[in-house]
């Protein structure tokens, strides 16, 4: 995976593909704890089999520096079959391998805000790990380098003790509490007292702690609501990674998770501009709120074959030049510009397809809210097969997005009718069997003056337009047509919709035949996944 400037890297792609895989990898090599001691559970390892293959993460730098050198590379294996160092943590500089030590640790975190975001953890000092004890951490280091301002907190200090001993109860205990101590340790070689402070003076800053605040009043975490609570989480990782580290990498999982749609826009622009100011970000997604097209160089679709994950990641040129091995317009396809131009018209529903396994392309809603319903009652369930029916608004936009999806290998089957209302001379249509690899003009004719339904490998012709092919195939359909405009009105999408809904299956029926052949031709959708060079596979 490559890391470009100033832009985020988003994970996406469909459940259990492999997302949270390269999180954890990334927080071991990474990340808080030293992981030249760390023994792989049993699901890390391939199929569960320590036998199988090493593990091994390699992060590969720019820019990395330590005294004066460059650190090519953090190296950490595990192999089982070693018998004396089975895990290996090292650093590569000048092609030789060394030790990694605390300063280079230091050069570049990775920081975690998991889904679950663990605000009430990360904002105490339960252990040195979590991000208040760290942050405290550097602020003690700063403050005892001035000895003045030491010995005014400990006057300070000592002047609030002597508030809270004013409570008589509070005095009483401390006495009792100091006498029994002594007691107890007066027969020892060593001498040991116990007394309250207000204040730890190993750790001055422990003392404070972060309180949300609203309307002048304190409150507590759990007053917060789990969007707060998580902006804040987030809020409070970014201000520690933009104060004291150069070389560091934000990981948030999921930052979806309990807001609403407004807020995940709103926080999927702060998180572009967290990159924008050089922060290193890396988010697991299953929102197509977060996925931008113009950051497509952070795109990362992550999937799996045959078990194993992999990833795809495509720059603004590797785009550019596959559209344009692809039937569009050489001159049109520029690297850049392909990516404001499909930026300009990509929705919610349209980005929607990162996260399916094989994507349906028809030219409206109408076909949008009626095919899956007669698929499902063919026994194709393409929401849990994970297909995505995605309208383009027009026939002039199906090769396009054909094009983006694909290139990320993402098989793509088309649909759309011979109506030539908004498609004359046919360009649109040709566009789009060219670019499947329909080339011969001939072939081309013949295609564009079907009137019958025809369904082939990869794209399907609902004849001059879907209703009138619906009405050949279903003799009910017209009637149940009139009784949907009368329930639901005059729309289109809500009349195919409805008669769809209320059409009876029979599987001897014509209709119904042509429906389940086309679900066995989805179903047989070849994947073109091969992995664009420089994308590394991970296991």
């Amino acid at each position: 995976i490559r890391f470009p400037e100033k832009v985020p890297i988003i994970l996406v792609g469909e459940n259990n593909a492999g997302k949270s895989n390269i999180v954890r990898a990334l927080e071991i090599i990474l990340g808080e704890t030293w992981p030249g001691s760390k023994e792989p559970e049993d699901h890390d390892f391939w199929n569960r089999n320590p036998d199988n293959v090493p593990i091994e993460i390699t992060c590969e730098f720019e820019g990395f520096l330590v005294s004066g050198k460059q650190v090519e590379k953090l190296l950490w294996t595990y192999n089982s079959s070693e018998k004396d160092e089975k895990c290996k943590f090292r650093a590569i500089i000048g092609g030789k391998e060394q030790y990694v030590s605390n300063e280079m640790r230091d050069q570049c975190i990775c920081i975690v805000v998991g889904a679950d975001r663990r605000l009430s953890y990360h904002l105490s000092y339960t252990s040195k790990y979590t991000l208040l004890s760290k942050l405290m951490r550097k602020f003690h280091s700063h403050l005892i380098k001035d000895r003045n301002k030491v010995d005014q907190l400990k006057q300070k200090f000592d002047e609030v003790k002597s508030i809270f001993e004013q409570v008589k109860e509070f005095s009483d205990f401390q006495s009792e509490l100091s006498r029994q101590f002594e007691e107890v340790f007066a027969g020892m070689t060593y001498g040991l007292q116990v007394d309250f402070s207000a204040y730890d003076p190993t750790r001055y800053f422990h003392s404070l702690r972060l309180l949300p605040e609203e309307n002048g009043m304190v409150r507590t975490f759990e007053e917060l609501g789990s969007g707060q609570e998580q902006l804040l989480a987030l809020t409070f990782a970014y201000a520690y990674a933009k104060a004291f580290f150069g070389g560091i990498i934000l990981v948030i999982e999921e930052p979806e998770a309990h807001l609403h749609p407004l807020a995940q826009q709103w926080l999927a622009r702060r998180i572009r501009k967290m990159a924008e100011d050089g922060l290193q970000i890396v988010i697991t997604t299953h929102s197509p709120t977060f996925v931008d097209i113009l950051g497509l160089e952070g795109l990362v679709l992550v999937f799996k074959v045959d078990n194993i994950t992999k990833v795809k990641q495509l720059t603004a040129e590797d785009l550019a030049r596959y559209c344009c091995e692809h039937e569009a317009h050489p001159q049109r396809t520029q690297a850049n510009t392909v990516l404001s131009f499909y930026a300009a018209h990509a929705t919610q529903e349209i980005l929607s397809g990162f996260f399916a396994r094989k994507i349906i392309l028809v030219e409206g809603q109408t076909e949008a809210f009626a095919l899956p319903i007669y698929l499902n009652k063919v026994g194709l369930d393409v929401t849990k097969e994970g297909i995505a029916v995605i309208p383009v608004m027009g026939k002039g936009n199906l090769a396009k997005w054909w094009r983006l999806f694909t290139a990320y290998g993402i098989p793509v089957f088309l649909m759309f009718d011979n109506d030539s209302s908004d498609d004359y001379d046919g360009n649109k249509r040709r566009d789009a069997l060219r670019t499947i690899g329909i080339k011969d003009d001939k072939n081309l004719t013949q295609i564009l003056s079907i009137e019958d339904w025809q369904i082939e490998e990869h794209y399907c012709i609902f004849g001059k337009d879907f209703e009138r092919t619906m009405r050949k195939y279903f003799s009910d359909y017209s009637n149940l047509e009139e009784q949907a405009k009368n329930e639901v009105g005059e729309s289109k999408p809500l009349v195919a919709r409805y008669v769809a809904e209320h059409l009876m299956f029979d599987s001897k029926d014509k209709g119904w035949k042509k429906w389940k052949e086309l679900a066995d031709k989805i179903r047989r959708l070849k994947l073109n996944r091969s992995l664009h060079p420089k994308c590394i596979a991970t296991t």
